[in-house]
């Protein structure tokens, strides 16, 4: 598939360029769904084409354009990451038992567990069917590399859950597999289907890797931290369910014996609602050592770092999209500069 060579013109500017390209996924994804079967069909139309930021697909764009046109490798590419990331967020719902995705009920709250469970699957294969079809195998390489280090991540942080013992390392490992391989394999198939050099290749991919960090980052901190009335999705997961993330983690290092204690037995408990119960004292704990303060500068050198990826790749086009791409992620800064240690978990 080939667009005219006006629709994609830099003189576009970057909005327009993207706002096109979104549409002209939309069409292809749609395209693409409706060869499934008819049983799978339904659930899959209503999971896929109701929304969502298109990140992945934006990513895959910005690697493997070249002004003024727009390849159906492209397009393919980015249905396949897609369909892979909707996968795990069909199964992310699942195991945090989120009643709400995208101000929608989740999937599992409409067909149940096992369905939701089996089209999960079924889109995993689907996508890698898809990725068979091009001429090289490194694209379908690079997809199930993915899609297995994302299965692992959100394994290991699901046998974690309780445990009191996670530091910074090991939840930069865990972001790094099951959010920063996505990224990774869009800017990477990207970057191989524009012909770049391997060299080229790897630094989409440690780009990639970075910019996960700071997508996963800005999740948690919000799922910590957002008034779940005005969320779109179901808040306070993370806390409920036993896993530390970045505020507990640097509460864990700041705070003295005693209250690391407390916070040690309260996650080590079987009893979950203690969660709920302990919410008033680990809001007094966040306030007390400024948290919220020592997370946003932990993604603010995050930022940084992908900041200063950007500047090595020697395409002053692809330079300028992820300048611009920064730019659109700025709006997401303002709203953890709107959060309030107060509303953690508000209720």
């Amino acid at each position: 598939m080939s667009l005219d060579h006006n629709d994609f013109s830099v003189d576009s500017g970057f909005e327009d360029r993207c706002t096109l390209f979104i549409s002209q996924f939309e069409s292809y994804l749609s395209d693409c769904l409706y060869v499934l079967d008819k049983e799978i069909l339904p659930f899959a139309t209503d999971a896929a084409l109701t929304g969502g930021k298109r990140i992945r697909p934006l990513l895959v764009y910005f690697f493997s354009e070249k002004i003024g046109e727009l390849k159906e490798d492209t397009l393919k590419a980015s249905v396949i990451i897609e369909l892979v990331h909707l996968a795990t967020l069909i199964h992310d719902d699942i195991l945090d038992n989120a009643k709400v995705r995208r101000n929608r009920p989740t999937l599992h709250t409409q067909i149940g567990q096992d369905a939701s469970v089996l089209l999960g699957d079924a889109l995993f294969a689907y996508a890698l069917e898809l990725a068979s079809e091009f001429s090289s195998t490194k694209i379908c390489s690079i997809v199930a590399r993915a899609t297995r280090q994302t299965c692992s991540g959100e394994i290991k942080q699901t046998f974690s859950r309780g445990r009191p013992d996670i530091g910074i390392d090991e939840y930069t490992d865990f972001i790094n597999d099951k959010t920063g391989e996505l990224f990774k394999a869009s800017c990477q198939m990207g970057a191989l289907i524009s012909g770049s050099s391997e060299d080229l290749i790897n630094l989409s991919g440690e780009f990639g890797l970075s910019l996960g960090m700071n997508y996963q980052v800005f999740d948690d901190l919000m799922d910590a931290f957002e008034n779940p009335l005005i969320s779109n999705k179901t808040s306070g997961l993370d806390w409920g369910s036993g896993k530390m993330t970045l505020p507990t983690i640097l509460l864990k290092e700041t705070a003295n014996t005693v209250e690391i204690e407390m916070l040690e037995q309260l996650f080590l408990s079987k009893n979950k609602n203690k969660f709920g119960d302990a919410r008033h004292e680990i809001i007094f704990l966040f306030e007390k050592y400024d948290i919220l303060e020592k997370c946003t500068m932990f993604l603010s050198g995050k930022l940084e770092l992908s900041k200063s990826l950007v500047a090595k790749f020697p395409d002053p086009s692809l330079r300028q999209d992820l300048h611009s791409f920064f730019m659109s992620f700025a709006h997401k800064l303002t709203k953890i500069k709107d959060l309030k240690t107060s509303n953690f978990l508000a209720v």
